[in-house]
């Protein structure tokens, strides 16, 4: 099962973390290893990884986040770019 890594930079890094359990809960069903992690210099930018066994039911899944979820995700604020990694 491929491992995905995204990173991005967040306008709120504690907004993200309460977001992340409401995440991992609505991805369920397409991942599974939701872990977060948070720069070691304080900053802004956070990453999480994903065992993703199909990433275009993982990308579909995203797309259609549940409104609770969705405004959750607004409030974190995800600054674009969001890069994702996939493993190899």
């Amino acid at each position: 099962m491929p491992k995905i890594v995204v990173t991005a930079a967040v306008k709120d890094v504690q907004a993200w973390l309460e977001f992340k359990p409401l995440l991992i809960a609505e991805l369920a069903g397409v991942a599974s290893d939701g872990t977060s992690y948070v720069a070691a210099d304080g900053s802004n930018h956070v990453a999480s990884t994903w065992d993703v066994p199909d990433m275009a039911a993982f990308q579909a899944a995203q797309a259609r986040l549940s409104p609770e979820v969705a405004a959750m995700s607004e409030r974190a604020g995800m600054i674009p770019p969001v890069v994702v990694y996939v493993e190899k």
